[in-house]
């Protein structure tokens, strides 16, 4: 709010630099000026306000002075003048003449006439010499040519004279009103170059300000389609932009020549949609307080008047007598809502109702202004520039509360996320190409090679008998809180638990399994010693690895969807975590896995054997892990992983004594060699002639 006064504390200084310079109590009585005791050096300007001696269809030089005893009070329109018996109207040529007895002083400064645009073409006289003026006077239509600008005149006032007279030359033949209308100044050449320059600056700057601002809000409305608030804005600013370019110093034509009767209907469009557009914008934001079918009335009244501007100037401008009425109407219509929105305590009511009020008494004034019923000066711009930088500020209080509520959101959906990734995990979405598990619909799949890892609590079903269901789900939760984050931190997945057991993806490398079935299997060493030191009994964990292609993707139905994996890679995963129980290991992989593995892991392998895997009509080779074991364990079988090679081959080659004394050797040296143990056993079996069924 603090900003919001400061910046229109600037603009009404700025534009109140633009305002007027000072001017003296000097008046003109009977077309006569007496300057002769005044000073340039201390009031630099004269404003020509009064009473100057008016010659209708006349052209200077005037011969005869007497010829008219009529005056006219200017600024004026000389409409419904009586003039030698007759009223005139609004079209023909008139001069007004003035006399100015200059100061006695010698020192008179450069002296220049600023005079402003007037209807509809003008020029200056001095002493029956003509010096310049905007567009062509003649007494007949055909003689003149319209234009509308602001003059800066020197006048070459001879050393030593004691009086001049000056002639203002207005033709009018395009204009409902004919007529010196607006301000004729007197001054020192230098100041009124500076007042008009202070002019066109102050104008420039208010059109900069709607540019850019009507700019900044068109980019926005393009990003966020829905911001009615922010076209409303967009289109006010264009349609006031328009009309500080036309009106005024019509800045306008700095830029691009443009003929007076384009200037004209531009002036005039951007008078008639001005309000039709600001009650447009109102009822965007708030329209339960705003009647469609008022707001439609002065649409369809701004329609037909556009429309009236195909006809000539000379009749479309006779529209202005009518439209102020409409204009305060419609303003009035404005006022009523936002009264109501104030009421109904809608959000920032208070300053849309305050900046509107301040732009439409700038508005009611300008038209009265124009339209000579009143004498003053535009402040259209500087309202129009409170009023847009109320809009402003009432835009940022509500981006604010709506960055505000989006934060919010965005930390509530983050939450949602999170929450929805233990359930789905993102890395799952990222496969199926989502960002987000809302655009996951039922049947998307995608093929991908990975390596799928199983990892089973050995004896869970006997462990858990012991247990009630609130100390099951408190170790089961216990224990995946240890695993779970090893499996992540080697760059894979939890798909998903199946009781006690773990599926887990590894979409990178065979690698990233290995080395967190590993850590896995020393993670659990370590939980086991602290629930020793509470008394609980260990558990063992068999963990089976395998690398092929599989299919994830979304199955179920509408209402109940799964993310799941499918194909003879997980199954064939899955059984060899069942070799494990088998052979007593702790982590066992399939020969495709072993191949693709790096030997700058560093791991010891040694091979089990080629086993008939359940659903599995071919058998097929598996590899054991020794580094799930804890050290002393890992060296000892180190040591004698050839002594177990060639107890392996000896068996394979059927060579059952050969075989059972190396491995009988090797349980000898490490008691707990499980895989041993077992093979150890099916050489006593086939020795005995009992074959071993896996």
């Amino acid at each position: 709010m603090n900003l919001t006064f400061r910046l229109l504390v600037t603009c009404s200084l700025f534009l109140g630099c633009s305002s007027d310079l000072p001017k003296s109590e000097v008046k003109i009585e009977n077309g006569v000026l007496d300057l002769s005791m005044y000073s340039f050096s201390v009031n630099p300007s004269v404003s020509l306000e009064g009473d100057w001696k008016f010659f209708y269809q006349a052209l200077p030089p005037i011969q005869d002075q007497t010829a008219s005893e009529n005056f006219l009070k200017l600024p004026n329109h000389w409409n419904e003048t009586k003039y030698k018996g007759s009223v005139l109207g609004g079209q023909g040529t008139g001069t007004f003449q003035l006399k100015i007895i200059l100061p006695k002083t010698s020192e008179i400064p450069p002296l220049a006439l600023l005079t402003s645009e007037q209807d509809t073409s003008h020029a200056i006289y001095l002493d029956g010499q003509y010096l310049g003026g905007a567009g062509k006077v003649g007494l007949k239509e055909e003689e003149s040519t319209p234009e509308v600008k602001t003059t800066l005149i020197l006048l070459p006032i001879p050393p030593k004279a004691k009086e001049v007279t000056l002639d203002l030359v207005v033709s009018n033949f395009s204009h409902r009103k004919g007529g010196p209308w607006n301000d004729v100044l007197l001054a020192s050449y230098d100041k009124a170059q500076e007042k008009l320059t202070a002019r066109k600056m102050s104008e420039t700057m208010i059109s900069s300000i709607l540019l850019f601002v009507g700019i900044f809000f068109l980019v926005y409305y393009l990003f966020e389609r829905k911001s009615s608030h922010a076209f409303g804005i967009f289109s006010f600013s264009l349609i006031v932009l328009l009309r500080n370019l036309t009106t005024g110093e019509r800045i306008i034509l700095d830029l691009v020549s443009l003929p007076y009767p384009i200037i004209l209907r531009l002036e005039y469009i951007s008078w008639f949609w001005t309000a039709p557009i600001l009650t447009r914008y109102f009822q965007s934001l708030f329209p339960f307080d705003f009647p469609s079918n008022t707001a439609k009335y002065f649409y369809r009244i701004s329609i037909a008047l556009t429309f009236f501007l195909l006809l000539p100037s000379v009749y479309f401008t006779e529209l202005a007598s009518i439209y102020p009425l409409v204009f305060v109407s419609n303003g009035i219509f404005i006022l009523y809502g936002l009264y109501k929105t104030f009421q109904n305590r809608r959000i920032e009511s208070y300053y849309l109702l305050g900046g509107t009020s301040v732009l439409l008494i700038g508005a009611l004034n300008d038209t009265l202004h124009a339209e000579a019923i009143i004498h003053t000066h535009y402040i259209g711009p500087l309202t129009v520039v409170i009023f847009v930088f109320s809009q402003v500020f009432t835009f940022g209080n509500a981006i604010k509360s709506n960055i505000t509520q989006t934060k919010d959101l965005a930390k509530n959906l983050i939450s949602i996320n999170e929450s929805y990734s233990r359930f789905v995990p993102q890395q799952f979405l990222n496969f199926l190409g989502k960002a987000d598990i809302r655009e996951i619909e039922l049947g998307e799949q995608v093929q991908k090679k990975m390596t799928i890892l199983f990892a089973d609590i050995r004896s869970f079903t006997e462990f858990s008998e012991h247990l009630s269901p609130k100390e099951n789900f408190d170790f089961l939760n216990a224990y995946l809180q240890r695993v779970g984050p090893i499996i992540r931190l080697n760059n894979g997945f939890i798909d998903k638990f199946i009781g006690d057991a773990i599926m887990a993806l590894f979409p990178n490398h065979p690698d990233d399994a290995i080395r967190a079935a590993v850590q896995m299997q020393i993670e659990i060493r370590d939980y086991n010693e602290h629930r020793a030191k509470s008394n609980y009994q260990p558990i063992k964990v068999g963990i089976g690895i395998h690398t092929g292609s599989l299919i994830l993707g979304i199955l179920g139905e509408h209402e109940r969807l799964e993310g799941t994996v499918i194909s003879d890679a997980v199954n064939l995963a899955s059984r060899i975590e069942g070799v494990t129980k088998l052979f007593g290991a702790e982590i066992v992989i399939s020969a495709d896995t072993f191949i693709e593995a790096s030997e700058s892991l560093g791991f010891h392998y040694r091979l089990l054997d080629r086993v008939a895997i359940k659903g599995k009509s071919d058998s097929v080779y598996v590899v054991e892990v020794l580094n799930g074991y804890e050290d002393e364990k890992l060296e000892a079988l180190v040591a004698k992983k050839e002594d177990y090679t060639f107890a392996l081959e000896a068996y394979r080659r059927h060579a059952y004594d050969e075989a059972h004394e190396l491995f009988l050797e090797i349980l000898n040296a490490i008691p707990q060699d499980n895989v041993s143990r077992v093979f150890l056993a099916d050489c006593e079996r086939h020795l005995a002639k009992d074959k071993i069924d896996i």
